[in-house]
């Protein structure tokens, strides 16, 4: 369950930061709205995840995840260019994530 909901942070906080930039800084308020609404169903999904997973293995995956998936986001929804060592170095991540998750004992 706990990953279920870390997995809702991740998504939440990625919309989040895309509206966030459509909002062109708070200039188009429907966007800032959808933005804020992001953020704040981010953090209650993160606390519900953490009820079942540790703090650093919850953090570091949302960080990672959301990283990797704003990056994503970004060259498609956002036009933004990302070279091949950007792509290297988010490899890097999903390498890192995958080693912290695996070696990781938890009971949720």
């Amino acid at each position: 369950m706990g990953y279920l909901f870390l997995a809702l942070t991740i998504l939440c906080e990625s919309i989040a930061i895309i509206f966030m930039k459509l909002s062109h800084g708070f200039e188009q308020k429907f966007y800032a709205a959808i933005a804020l609404a992001g953020f704040s169903l981010c953090y209650v999904f993160l606390t519900l995840a953490l009820k079942h997973l540790p703090a650093g293995l919850a953090n570091a995956t949302w960080a990672g995840c959301s990283t990797i998936l704003i990056a994503v986001l970004g060259v498609f929804i956002l036009k933004e260019n990302i070279n091949t060592v950007q792509y290297f170095f988010l490899a890097m991540i999903i390498v890192g994530l995958v080693g912290f998750n695996y070696y990781q004992k938890v009971d949720g």
